[in-house]
């Protein structure tokens, strides 16, 4: 079983990408990053198409449309989709997810 990591309310507020980093910085000072490589779509995309991102899901993760690119905060964290949902105050029913 998997021990539960708690995790501070945060959400995305500002992207940098560049050759070698994607970070998102938080709502909390917080800023995670990860490497561009993670994600073969930004690492072979221009400097136009990685300043061109848009926030989902009221903060939770960041889209780039024109290279169909999506990264949830819970990526970069290395936590569950929920548990961030959870901790941005969310309300998440577990029981009306169907398997």
């Amino acid at each position: 079983m998997r021990r539960r990591t708690d995790v501070k309310a945060a959400l995305i507020r500002d992207v940098r990408v560049d050759d070698q980093q994607i970070t998102f910085l938080l709502t909390d000072g917080r800023e995670v990053s990860a490497p561009t490589s993670w994600s073969p779509r930004l690492a072979n995309a221009n400097p136009t198409e990685r300043a061109t991102w848009r926030l989902g899901g009221f903060g939770t993760h960041v889209e780039w449309p024109a290279i169909d690119e999506h990264i949830g905060l819970w990526t970069l964290l290395g936590v569950s989709e929920e548990e961030v949902l959870e901790a941005a105050g969310f309300d998440i029913h577990r029981d009306s997810v169907r398997s």
